[in-house]
């Protein structure tokens, strides 16, 4: 499996997908040939067939890289797991089937991946649940929020699941000003769910250049683009933001359009909160410049033109307070940096027919 930062033999399920997909990418682009891609491949979902799971039901939230054995966010080896998270392993259906559809030679493959999971407790009456193991006691709780949720649930309708109460964007979505822009927001409180709640880019990027943007993630999206737009043309501030890794202290962090009712926060997922941990998101500027081509792009584009590694890709960004790199190398930023320069040449991996 490949690290979800250089140097540190940690991955989810989440950077796993960014990988497979990036893999994809990068052989549809004739960066890697056809026996690397199938290398690749085959070793990525070796690993899934190999690795343990979680109470023996489904993949637990992180592994080690190196002994595929199930660790803590830490990477501290631990026998029992730490839970499964639903959006992961959402998010790691998207590049399985896409190799259903598109490449049937790993169909045995994938079957043997997904045969070994139990879904019983994640799916009831449409909606989606993850589990959090801390001191030998689990939770189970309802997982996903606006933007993350729907775009998963749409893995998981490819193989067939019921996810209609996951998928409803009316259900918790309401509306708040941020730059003149009535953006879209969960309204469910985090000390109500237990859960934070965070408007950004990732999803919604994600949903466009993955599936291609239905009714709703259309018109979200282009308001959670059009509000960074609009605060670049108001404060000057080149805006990109969206979840990312920091090459500092808390290491990892949610920017946000708007976050636990704050316009324009960055928080960490138990909540903390500091305006130097905001970044301009390599990716992010990159997805919203092929994904609109508006005058905003220009300047998004030369703003991380000199973000490109000699030898790894791309940085993860610039703070924005203090102007500097970011210079976390990490899986997810190049995964999805390779799935954008992707839709940019072939359009979307699993586009809907009817969909535009």
């Amino acid at each position: 499996m490949v690290d979800s930062v250089k140097g540190f033999n940690f991955t989810t399920l989440w950077d796993t997908a960014s990988y497979m997909l990036a893999t994809i990418a990068a052989y549809r682009l004739d960066i890697i040939a056809e026996e690397e891609f199938s290398n690749r491949m085959d070793n990525a979902l070796n690993a899934l067939i190999q690795m343990p799971l979680y109470n023996d039901e489904l993949p637990n939230k992180s592994y080690d890289t190196k002994t595929l054995s199930m660790t803590d966010y830490q990477n501290r080896p631990t026998e029992e797991g730490i839970g499964w998270s639903a959006i992961d392993i959402g998010r790691l259906c998207v590049p399985l089937n896409v190799l259903l559809y598109e490449y049937p030679e790993f169909t045995p493959q994938v079957r043997a991946v997904v045969s070994r999971w139990t879904f019983d407790r994640m799916f009831r009456n449409g909606i989606m649940y993850g589990t959090s193991r801390t001191n030998d006691v689990e939770q189970v709780n309802q997982e996903g929020r606006l933007g993350y949720e729907e775009y998963v649930s749409k893995s998981f309708a490819l193989l067939g699941f019921d996810i209609s109460e996951a998928y409803n964007y009316r259900d918790f979505t309401g509306f708040v000003d941020v730059e003149d822009v009535e953006v879209p927001v969960d309204l469910r409180l985090p000390s109500q769910f237990g859960a934070h709640t965070y408007t950004l880019s990732e999803p919604y990027i994600l949903d466009g250049v993955e599936f291609g943007w239905d009714y709703y993630s259309r018109e979200f999206s282009y308001r959670v683009y059009l509000a960074q737009k609009n605060r670049y043309e108001n404060t000057g501030i080149v805006t990109a933001v969206t979840e990312t890794a920091l090459d500092d202290d808390p290491y990892f962090v949610y920017n946000t359009v708007f976050g636990d009712g704050i316009p324009w926060a960055s928080l960490t997922s138990d909540g903390l909160t500091s305006e130097s941990w905001r970044t301009l998101s390599t990716k992010a500027a990159l997805g919203w410049a092929i994904l609109y081509d508006t005058d905003y792009s220009a300047p998004l584009l030369e703003k991380v033109r000199s973000m490109q590694n000699e030898t790894d890709g791309f940085y993860a960004g610039i703070y924005e307070q203090e102007n500097r790199t970011n210079t976390a190398l990490t899986c997810n930023t190049n995964g999805v940096i390779l799935e954008i320069f992707h839709f940019k040449v072939f359009g979307p991996y699993l586009k809907i027919q009817g969909r535009q």
